[in-house]
């Protein structure tokens, strides 16, 4: 019987795909201090960014101005830590590649975490005129809510991000390629 194709050539069985991914996995994750400190200044750039942005947007109310940074903020502070430990994953140790891949990953995490936190907020406001919960109607009702809320996020949420966390995406992204392994 022939040997497997790893151990014809050194002698050494090469470990299973799986286990090359979970310790890939294991490298990529960020440790504790970087994952809470991170996310607790990607949460403050996040909620500064919308709060100056709907300042300058002419938003006199401050109450509303600081709900809505809120979410922006709390969108951030989830999204910090995954969205770091996917592009160190993606990037498979190279620093080129783990600028690009945290680049994407933050904003794409951050921005659909944000998107879902106000989806719920705006669908728990429509909740008052909805049908019985788990209803057939009911599950239309939540996710053709919940879709427009994103919707709506994404046409004018989106702009609150510009230009600081922009900025600050592009600092986040230079500072995890360094750290890449």
């Amino acid at each position: 019987m022939l040997a497997p194709a790893s151990t014809r050539s050194t002698g050494s069985v090469r470990p299973g795909m799986f286990a090359r991914i979970g310790d890939a996995a294991r490298r990529a994750a960020p440790d504790w201090l970087e994952a809470v400190a991170g996310s607790l200044l990607w949460a403050l750039l996040m909620g500064a960014a919308a709060w100056l942005s709907f300042l300058f947007d002419g938003w006199r109310d401050l109450d509303r101005v600081m709900f809505a940074a809120a979410f922006f903020a709390a969108g951030g502070l989830i999204a910090f830590a995954p969205a770091i430990w996917l592009g160190r994953f993606l990037s498979r140790g190279r620093a080129d590649a783990g600028f690009a891949a945290t680049f994407l990953a933050l904003a794409v995490i951050t921005i659909s975490v944000t998107a879902a936190l106000v989806s719920q907020q705006y669908r728990l406001y429509y909740a008052q005129w909805h049908d019985q919960t788990f209803t057939v109607r009911w599950f239309f009702q939540f996710a053709f809510t919940t879709a427009g809320a994103i919707y709506q996020f994404l046409v004018l949420g989106l702009r609150a991000y510009i230009p600081i966390a922009f900025v600050a995406l592009i600092a986040a992204s230079w500072w995890n390629a360094g750290r890449v392994r």
